[in-house]
């Protein structure tokens, strides 16, 4: 017995070694992936943590915007495809498709024994084609990472940022940086709402801010003195497919002309030796 219950006892450690993650606090954040046959958007909505454990999705504590490139908004409705909250949007322009998520709050009371109200909120954007001129441009969230700048061509390198509060620059937010190599980078806004980072692996970041604020009230009965707000912002800083095919199809094209001109050379030879016969 003494044997079973030590041998437990190390297994669960190893588990909290290995998996430390999984208990830890969950992130909200948006994936979106384009399906060009379909010539539609598939838009995620995941809880728990970038490349690693999620949990099983809940429609029902979600909901899911979209602005449109030209600038119109739409609520999106979601159906659960195992651990994922799932959206399907029609291509119709070029341009930046930004989505925003929230969480149905709740409360939990940390180690602290503070019991706090979580807000948790996401935004992702996709870029299709060229045209990007909405994307640096906040929408209606209480806790907002908005781009400095057009991110619709940033690979690696700083990334900077605003952190916007009920629509107002907020200073002295808690914000960190996962990176698809393990990498953990965290910072504060400045007193301008501003930060920069630097994303210098290529894949995706998922950048994560938070504010707490001493403000009580009562959620479902349950007392809460904090309230806490997180927003997440997913950036991919690695080149696009577009790029990619792009430059196939650029190489292709110099190779039919390359393979062209070489055809009218040995021609224009030939005919030349013919006379010379």
């Amino acid at each position: 017995m003494k044997n079973t219950m030590l041998i437990l006892l190390f297994a669960v450690c190893c588990f909290l070694f290995l998996f430390p993650s999984n208990i830890s606090a969950h992130e909200l954040f948006i994936q979106v992936e384009e399906n060009e046959t379909e010539q539609e958007l598939r838009v995620d909505v995941l809880w728990g943590h970038l490349r690693d454990f999620l949990d099983e999705a809940n429609h029902d504590q979600y909901e899911l915007f979209v602005r449109y490139p030209n600038g119109d908004t739409d609520q999106l409705s979601i159906e659960s495809i195992g651990v994922h909250a799932v959206s399907y949007v029609p291509i119709t322009e070029e341009g930046a498709y930004t989505f925003w998520a929230v969480r149905k709050p709740s409360t939990y009371t940390p180690d602290s024994g503070i019991t706090q109200l979580s807000n948790q909120m996401a935004k992702a954007i996709h870029y299709i084609g060229e045209n990007s001129s909405n994307s640096n441009q906040p929408i209606d969230l209480n806790l907002e990472i908005v781009p400095a700048g057009d991110t619709s061509n940033f690979t690696t390198g700083n990334f900077e940022s605003i952190i916007l509060l009920d629509g107002v620059e907020v200073s002295d937010a808690t914000v960190t940086a996962y990176g698809p190599e393990g990498e953990i980078l965290e910072g504060a806004s400045d007193q301008n709402g501003r930060i920069e980072l630097n994303l210098d692996s290529s894949g995706e970041w998922l950048l994560k801010a938070n504010v707490r604020t001493e403000e009580t009230g009562m959620l479902e009965d349950e007392e809460y003195e904090v309230i806490s707000q997180t927003s997440t912002l997913l950036i991919d800083t690695s080149e696009t497919n577009e790029a990619s095919s792009t430059n196939i199809w650029t190489l292709a094209a110099m190779f039919f002309i390359g393979l062209f001109i070489g055809a009218a050379i040995i021609l224009l030879t030939v005919k030349r030796k013919s006379r010379a016969i």
